[in-house]
């Protein structure tokens, strides 16, 4: 990757500040304005991601020296601080932008002639001429705020109703961890996204898991709640430890542990899993079901009390053509004989929900029964 050559004097410039994933934290100049952002070469800040637009937004410098970023039409949108801009947007030194899912935070300093040169990297900072290369999608705000937001348990989680699909009676709550650091998104996806490259993706889904137990014990009652696990810790002695620890957080609070229907490929271990979190009085389901190979085989060995069938299995299903609607009703029938209740996850019209109830599903989550709400 080359570095950027021919800077003669100090002077205050503007940066974009990223850390990709070989940990050194990468700053990249806007020697001139406009300066546009997009996935196009022709684009002075080039990100090579699916989620940018060609020509995604673009940096302009105002007479007053205010530094203005517009959202050129976008596809995925371009955010400061979390919030989707609409019109010019003043921007700030520690400002972080998202142009789709790409992340960066804003900074200005003074640079000069030293920290350009061909061997300009010092303490983990190099300094990279964007009009020469393009930037991965997979940049990572400072490991120092994901390290803090766990530590300081600054999460937050939401309960999404699980309904008797027949009586619509609330019968318990998937519990969906959110972020509550200023400096990192709120979305459980990006924020196990950039727990991957620092390796806490275990962490992340153990902490989600405490929050949730703490909202159970605040609510005093009994109370049944879906919580998620991560591929990761399935077969780690650090997971039966963190379900024993929110299990004495919330004595009230009935558990059941959402297991990725991919596990069941590793059936003898599953079992020992399965075995352990039962004889500590919780229930199991499989999360996804259908998302990819029906595992039919592996789930008759190792019967579930539940089974949550994907979303992309339930939309639109009434206007699925009727080999696929037969299809999901065997399925149906099946995981039932099995001694498994079945779950239709992603309801979202009625229309949705009389082909459902029609198929044999036991139970409802969905927007048409209840959104996720902060507790």
């Amino acid at each position: 990757m080359p570095y950027s050559q021919g800077i003669t004097h100090m002077a205050k410039s503007w940066f974009l500040k990223g850390a990709p994933v070989d940990g050194n934290t990468v700053l990249i100049p806007m020697h001139s304005f406009p300066a546009t952002v997009g996935r196009s070469t022709q684009c002075a800040v080039t990100i090579d991601s699916n989620g940018v637009s060609r020509f995604h937004a673009q940096f302009d410098m105002s007479a007053q020296g205010e530094l203005l970023l517009t959202d050129l039409g976008s596809t995925n949108g371009t955010y400061r601080n979390r919030e989707r801009i609409t019109a010019p947007t003043s921007i700030i030194e520690g400002d972080i932008l998202h142009f789709g899912s790409a992340e960066f935070r804003v900074n200005q300093t003074e640079i000069g002639n030293s920290q350009f040169q061909s061997k300009a990297c010092s303490e983990q900072t190099c300094f990279f001429d964007i009009a020469q290369h393009s930037l991965p999608e997979n940049f990572l705000l400072q490991e120092s705020d994901f390290i803090e937001m766990l530590s300081s348990g600054l999460l937050k989680v939401a309960w999404q109703p699980i309904v008797d699909f027949h009586t619509l009676d609330v019968l318990a709550y998937e519990v969906l961890g959110r972020g509550a650091h200023l400096a990192l998104p709120q979305s459980p996806m990006q924020l196990f996204q950039l727990a991957e490259k620092i390796n806490k993706e275990v962490a992340l889904s153990q902490a989600f898991r405490v929050c949730g137990a703490k909202a159970a014990a605040r609510r005093g009652e009994p109370v049944r709640l879906f919580m998620n696990s991560h591929p990761q810790e399935m077969f780690l002695e650090s997971f039966f430890t963190s379900v024993e620890q929110i299990c004495l957080l919330a004595p009230q609070m009935e558990l059941v542990m959402e297991i990725h229907e991919t596990a069941v490929v590793e059936g003898n271990r599953l079992k020992i899993v399965v075995d352990r979190l039962r004889s500590n009085g919780v229930l199991m389901a499989y999360d996804d079901f259908g998302a990819g190979q029906a595992r039919l085989q592996e789930i008759a060995e190792i019967p579930a009390d539940i089974v949550k069938f994907d979303m992309a299995l339930i939309r639109d299903i009434h206007r699925a053509p009727p080999k696929k609607q037969q299809m999901i009703e065997q399925l149906v029938k099946i995981v039932t004989d099995l001694g498994s209740q079945t779950l239709a996850e992603g309801v979202e019209t009625e229309e949705e929900a009389v082909v459902c109830r029609q198929m044999g599903f036991q139970l409802c989550q969905g927007y048409l029964t209840g959104k996720p709400e902060l507790v």
